[in-house]
């Protein structure tokens, strides 16, 4: 079995690029395949451009308290280091997918890619990190797709 990938994106084409090598074929050392991988990463990469999902009162209360008094250093270590493996996620943002539908997913995301590379309106405020501009939430989602797109491996072509 493989060991996850290195990643470090700095750019969307090479981004785009690594999706589209894992739709040829990759082998899977997590939980989720290329499907459940690109709906998550589509869904994330549109919360900055449509807003975030509304939290039950306890849960956003609490992110409000996380926010307010850790929200800036998280920001800057996950930049900085990365995501922890086991950071939980909003369960919205889960999917279940067949790996069936991996092109499918993956055209989505491109085509969400592109419509985030274009974006050119206010970023909505993180409810963990708060408000960020352009070039840091696009940081940000260039450490989020690494650290899922890490545990596909491309398959060499044959």
């Amino acid at each position: 079995m493989s060991a996850p990938r290195t990643l470090n994106f700095n750019d969307w084409d090479s981004i785009e690029a690594d999706l589209r090598e894992l739709t040829a074929g990759y082998e899977q050392l997590g939980k989720w395949n290329l499907s459940q991988v690109a709906l998550h990463l589509n869904d994330w990469l549109t919360y900055p451009m449509d807003g975030f999902p509304k939290n039950p009162w306890p849960v956003g209360a609490m992110m409000g308290m996380v926010r307010a008094t850790m929200g800036k250093s998280m920001l800057r270590r996950s930049l900085k280091e990365g995501f922890r493996p086991g950071t939980p996620t909003f369960p919205g943002s889960v999917h279940r997918a067949d790996e069936a539908e991996d092109a499918a997913a993956v055209e989505q995301l491109l085509g969400t890619i592109t419509r985030f590379r274009n974006y050119s309106g206010e970023i909505c405020p993180s409810p963990l990190f708060g408000k960020m501009d352009y070039e840091t939430a696009e940081r940000l989602q260039f450490v989020h797709f690494a650290h899922h797109l890490r545990l596909l491996i491309p398959r060499e072509a044959s």
